[in-house]
């Protein structure tokens, strides 16, 4: 049987004791303590550990008080960033060097191919490796998320933040290439945003509406790059969705809906998308398969693994491995497919479970 460390048996002994109000194992003697004043009228004194938490509470510093972001107005652009014209499938590192750029960042789109994509030249970038490299290089942070609106990007922008995105690069009747680009102003009169796109360029101009219709088969995928400063008021602009099981909820929520609304592939398939992140595998199956019966997926990268990872969590091996094979056909990036989507798993699971068993989301 393995021992416990000494040390962590003295350290239990004396709460345990501390708690019942006796002496503290292995203290220093009692006159080398601050005294703890008690009222001589206390009947029952309280025990040591009550009195040191009363102590505590009463010398905490008080709460800061709630970011507010400024208010959107009618048009914003970000005033300073370069423009990058992506070399072979930079689409993704172009575009974060266009945000550090807003920033008074200057790094090239070289520096950062291989930490973000790494050295296949074929293979896409995920947002999942930007914030350890913005991190370690420059000393900023990156968050993403799924379920962005066209409302959030505004309040982003007006804010001083660069949001990048992933859509289709051109209308997919024209092209359909995953792309990622950075999001640098709006005008609501014009019912327009302002891009920064690595392959079409400076201040592209792209309605709300297409905007929107060529977001939604990617997720509404967003990320944005920040400094640790302004972590407050990013998560202000963010909300609910900063927390990833309220993002997963609202995700799966939202564009339920807008499949049964909009009966198209794009809103299938992102239905699809988020009951498979929240854990929903059999109505994600049924999704995916409405989506794919409606219009092409060509393109459609993330398709090709939480489909197959949907019908796993069922039990359905041998479907899966049918659809694996089918979709690798579907992209053009050559990206191994994402492993299952462990929350997803423990979501399902929470379910499964009597409504009154606490789970970590709690």
């Amino acid at each position: 049987m393995r021992r416990r460390p000494a040390a962590l048996l003295t350290l239990a002994a004396g709460l345990v004791l501390a708690a019942s109000g006796g002496a503290d194992a292995g203290a220093p003697p009692s006159a080398s303590r601050p005294a703890l004043d008690m009222p001589a009228s206390d009947p029952a004194p309280r025990s040591a550990l009550a009195l040191a938490t009363a102590q505590v509470v009463a010398v905490a510093p008080p709460a800061e008080p709630a970011i507010e972001p400024n208010a959107a107005p009618s048009r914003a652009v970000i005033g300073e960033m370069k423009h990058v014209w992506q070399s072979l499938n930079n689409c993704g590192p172009a575009s974060v060097v266009m945000a550090l750029s807003a920033m008074g960042i200057d790094v090239s789109q070289e520096d950062a191919r291989v930490p973000l994509r790494g050295t296949n030249i074929l293979s896409g970038m995920g947002p999942q490796k930007v914030d350890g490299w913005v991190a370690e290089n420059f000393g900023l942070r990156s968050m993403w998320r799924n379920n962005g609106t066209n409302d959030l990007l505004r309040r982003l922008v007006a804010n001083g933040f660069a949001p990048m995105v992933t859509q289709w690069m051109q209308d997919p009747s024209v092209s359909r290439i995953a792309h990622w680009r950075v999001v640098r102003g709006y005008d609501d009169a014009q019912s327009t945003f302002f891009v920064n796109d690595p392959m079409l360029g400076h201040m592209v101009p792209l309605s709300y509406q297409w905007f929107q219709n060529n977001w939604q088969p990617f997720s509404y995928r967003y990320l944005v790059i920040y400094e640790p400063k302004d972590e407050a008021l990013l998560r202000a602009i963010v909300g609910d969705d900063w927390n990833d099981a309220k993002m997963r909820k609202n995700f799966y929520e939202r564009t339920r809906a807008e499949a049964y609304t909009q009966d198209t592939s794009s809103a299938w398939i992102a239905y699809g998308e988020a009951a498979y992140g929240f854990g929903a595998f059999a109505e994600a199956v049924s999704a995916f398969e409405r989506g794919m019966s409606l219009g092409s997926v060509q393109g459609v990268f993330t398709l090709r693994s939480s489909y197959p990872q949907a019908l796993r969590a069922l039990g359905r091996q041998n479907d899966a491995a049918v659809a694996q094979q089918r979709l690798a056909t579907t992209t053009t990036s050559s990206a191994v497919a994402a492993p299952p989507d462990p929350f997803a798993l423990y979501l399902a699971l929470v379910r499964s479970l009597p409504a009154d068993a606490p789970t970590l989301t709690e």
